[in-house]
């Protein structure tokens, strides 16, 4: 991304102004603006998150393990287990 700021727009109807002031000020957000960017980074992030996220059943993962754990498992789920460890213990200590 760059270092300069844009500007994002959206016209509404009436009703979702209302519904966006009355949910700033629950929030304790002074500014529509500020709600919106903020939920819609909030969701971006969760977006993100989703993505990047794996997520398996109890028998899923102990195949997954039982697959990496065998003398035969293919060297690319060996390699992608590894990256995968690895990031996770980075994200653990930061």
């Amino acid at each position: 991304m760059g270092t300069g700021t844009k500007r994002i727009t959206a016209r509404v109807n009436i009703d979702v102004r209302e519904l966006l002031e009355r949910a700033a000020a629950l929030s304790g957000i002074s500014s529509i603006n500020a709600f919106v960017l903020n939920a819609a980074i909030e969701k971006a992030h969760q977006i993100v998150q989703k993505e990047q996220t794996l997520t398996l059943s109890k028998q899923d993962a102990m195949l997954l393990v039982e697959a990496l754990d065998s003398e035969e498992s293919h060297p690319r789920l060996q390699k992608a287990f590894k990256r995968y460890t690895k990031s996770v213990d980075e994200n653990r200590s930061s």
